[in-house]
């Protein structure tokens, strides 16, 4: 019996996240791998707020168990028997788990804190072994740090300028891939909440009163400190572009060699341009640090979508258009070391053979029963 945490993240609306999370649900249910489904945040509307143009839902079917908001089990069309309210509470109400007894579509808003995430993924554990699938956004990832890796949904939509559009989506793999740090799990443990300096034996050398790194004087105070060539410097919150930049332009004046621990991968995708960060991150790396992460959240897969909604001047009004899908598609592989699938075309078998390589085994002696 498997677990996994997934999350599935779109990089803009009408990118194919939704249709992606669909394919996998049905692959799920065809290879009889129970499934947990909820978002982070709400997604669900039945026409797009930007564009005008339909939106798909969710379609559950028998056995599926679902955790949203109390008013979206209101308006979803699935027959939904509850299974437990849980005390988080989201501007749609508190989420309840319910499984699902008839057919239908259902909307799903579910936690945006990261605090929450783990709180509802640990009672979806309890109920059985599966996966539960986060359905979420690159804009509100910041909570998949609670996940075992995601799937970026990506597509014309996000722009349809194919080059730029390879070019992020293989920046956000690089940064979704950096290496651990040495003793990762060590400094892990040690739960630190503020930005630190630690010796080579992870012991602290000073704190300052900070969880982020967000201004040039940030980045002065803590480069003000003496660097021993593998000291850790820790910081357990983002490190803004701004500072990012101030942190490269200081480390080209006088470079020095440290490890720059940051707390994972979704910290640097939440910091500013995945484009213009990694660049910077780069040029840090060139002063003489080395950047790694205290727990790795992997970028498993990329979906692609050619559409994208085109304005027209002369109808004032979206219309469908689509991007060359050869052309996307060699693009974006060329870009990333994952595979890249059109869901559509090519459906989510190697996308659910990924899911559970990357599974773990499910052991709970608090499960539950209902």
């Amino acid at each position: 019996m498997l677990e996994i945490r997934l999350g599935i993240a779109g990089t803009a609306k009408n990118t194919g996240k939704t249709t992606a999370t669909a394919a996998i649900m049905e692959e799920l249910r065809a290879r009889g791998v129970d499934f947990f489904l909820t978002s982070i945040g709400y997604d669900g509307e039945n026409i797009d707020n930007v564009t005008g143009l339909p939106k798909p839902k969710l379609r559950v079917e028998p056995g599926d168990v679902v955790a949203t908001a109390e008013k979206c089990l209101k308006v979803s069309t699935a027959g939904l028997s509850l299974l437990q309210a849980t005390n988080i509470q989201t501007p749609l109400g508190r989420i309840h788990v319910a499984r699902v007894t008839a057919s239908g579509l259902v909307v799903t808003a579910g936690p945006n804190k990261s605090t929450e995430v783990r709180e509802l993924a640990g009672i979806l554990t309890r109920l059985g072994p599966g996966a539960t699938i986060f359905d979420g956004a690159l804009n509100r990832i910041a909570p998949m740090v609670e996940t075992d890796g995601f799937i970026l949904a990506t597509g014309a939509s996000r722009t349809p300028d194919i080059p730029r559009l390879a070019q992020e989506t293989g920046v956000i793999w690089r940064l979704s891939t950096l290496p651990a740090v040495p003793r990762a799990v060590a400094l892990a443990e040690k739960n630190l909440t503020q930005v630190t300096l630690l010796d080579a034996d992870l012991d602290e050398i000073k704190t300052w009163p900070l969880s982020s790194l967000l201004t040039e004087r940030d980045v002065d105070q803590v480069l003000a400190e003496p660097m021993a060539k593998y000291s850790y410097l820790y910081v357990p919150g983002v490190v803004g572009e701004r500072a990012m930049k101030a942190l490269a332009d200081r480390l080209a004046e006088k470079p020095r060699p440290f490890l720059l621990a940051f707390a994972d991968p979704v910290k640097l995708l939440v910091s500013g341009n995945p484009v213009t960060y990694y660049e910077l991150l780069e040029a840090v790396e060139r002063g003489g640090a080395v950047a790694g992460v205290v727990k790795r959240v992997p970028l498993l897969a990329v979906t692609i979508n050619p559409f994208y909604p085109e304005y027209r001047v002369e109808s004032k009004a979206y219309k469908p258009a689509f991007v060359d899908f050869v052309r996307l598609q060699v693009a974006v592989r060329n870009s990333v070391k994952v595979p890249v699938y059109n869901v559509v075309k090519e459906g989510a078998k190697g996308l659910v053979d990924i899911i559970l390589a990357n599974a773990r085994r499910w052991e709970n002696p608090d499960a539950m029963t209902f």
